[in-house]
């Protein structure tokens, strides 16, 4: 009877996943470029970022994920370029995705730039139907082996960075491709779109406050919102937490070393009915920014 009430869960799960496609992440602050091409090179120097996520633990084909991204300004700034690698595994069926990011990045004064971006996306759908175990192995309607397919896709964005505050609007999956359908050839795909906003907040000398939001929305899903808000301690450390609508509540923590490196691990609370049979998701995260006499970062940057 539990393999049955996950088999439902799981079913259930599959199809609101093949609605949206995208990866949701709870270190959505730091990971950015997976969301909006953009922020291409808005760190301001060349910055690298993997992250590795284990969603609803405890249950057996669970979403596994793992995002590597890099990128960097050129030309004066005025340009980024970037890449973005994704491995998205739920239960016996792996997407691979690589994302190179291309944005123009525009001065608005002393202290504000906004960034025009596009990316263009190469993606690779595998299901492993030799790993099934069908109940009558000589049903035609099985298929035998595993199944493989290609797709292209493109996306586009704009994000605009003040000197303490960010906000960004973008749609990084826009076509419906082959890899977006069912056997009926039918393309069920529908975009998602997003809306990231924050600021920084001085508390006291040593103490910076950094709200954030994440608003997706696809007309095939229920709207997805997450609130965050972390405390930034000695421009090196920081704590804090995330409310998902309807779905969690996430703590996180990390450290920024004075090399440029940070590392930070997150850990969500399922509120939803599938808290009973799991015990939540966890983070983490490893990053890396590369400093630079020209480059204006010399401490930790949630922006």
């Amino acid at each position: 009877m539990r393999k049955l009430i996950h088999f439902f869960i799981f079913s259930v799960l599959a199809v609101g996943a093949a609605a949206q496609s995208d990866v949701q992440y709870t270190h959505f602050t730091f990971s950015k470029l997976s969301y909006n091409p953009g922020y291409t090179g808005a760190k301001g120097a060349f910055d690298a970022l993997a992250l590795y996520r284990n969603q609803w633990s405890g249950i057996e084909g669970a979403p596994r994920t793992i995002y590597v991204n890099a990128h960097t300004p050129f030309a004066g700034k005025r340009n980024g370029l970037g890449i973005g690698i994704t491995s998205d595994e739920i239960g016996k069926v792996n997407t691979n995705a690589v994302d190179l990011s291309y944005a123009y990045r525009i001065k608005l004064g002393d202290h504000n730039t906004l960034s025009l971006g596009v990316s263009g996306r190469l993606e690779q759908l595998r299901i492993r139907w030799s790993d099934s175990q069908a109940i009558d192995p000589d049903d035609p309607e099985i298929p035998q082996g595993d199944e493989m397919d290609f797709g292209t896709n493109f996306g586009t964005g704009a994000y605009f960075l003040g000197k303490k505050y960010y906000f960004g609007v973008s749609v990084p999956r826009l076509l419906k491709n082959n890899l977006y359908q069912d056997r009926s050839g039918k393309k069920d795909y529908n975009r998602t779109a997003y809306v990231m906003g924050g600021f920084s907040a001085t508390i006291s000398r040593n103490v910076e406050l950094v709200p954030s939001i994440l608003v997706s929305y696809n007309p095939a899903a229920p709207l997805d919102v997450d609130l965050n808000a972390n405390l930034v301690l000695m421009k090196t450390f920081w704590i804090g937490g995330t409310y998902r609508l309807a779905d969690s509540f996430d703590a996180l923590a990390g450290m920024e070393f004075s090399n440029g490196m940070r590392l930070g691990v997150g850990l969500d609370f399922t509120q939803s009915e599938l808290n009973k049979v799991t015990n939540g998701s966890w983070e983490v995260m490893l990053g890396y920014t590369f400093k630079c006499k020209s480059c204006d970062v010399s401490h930790l940057r949630f922006f």
